[in-house]
């Protein structure tokens, strides 16, 4: 909707909200990007993982684990 901004019946009861970011997209103020589905970072934050995708995502976001800190440390 934000890149094709022809009236649909649908989008007359879309929140006030939504219609905000469509002129922040128009205007160029916002950039929209394609993010492939294994990329998604946002899935170590909401939804169990296999241990290989945790970790993958993980080393995305930097955060290193509990273990490596408390080798350093002591």
């Amino acid at each position: 909707m934000s890149k094709n901004p022809i009236f649909h019946s649908k989008t007359k009861h879309i929140p006030v909200k939504y219609h905000f970011f469509r002129e922040q997209v128009a205007t160029q103020i916002v950039k929209l990007e394609y993010v492939p589905k294994k990329e998604q970072v946002a899935n170590i934050f909401t939804k169990p993982l296999p241990t290989e995708k945790f970790d993958y995502l993980r080393k995305i976001l930097g955060v290193v684990p509990f273990s490596y800190l408390h080798s350093l440390l002591f």
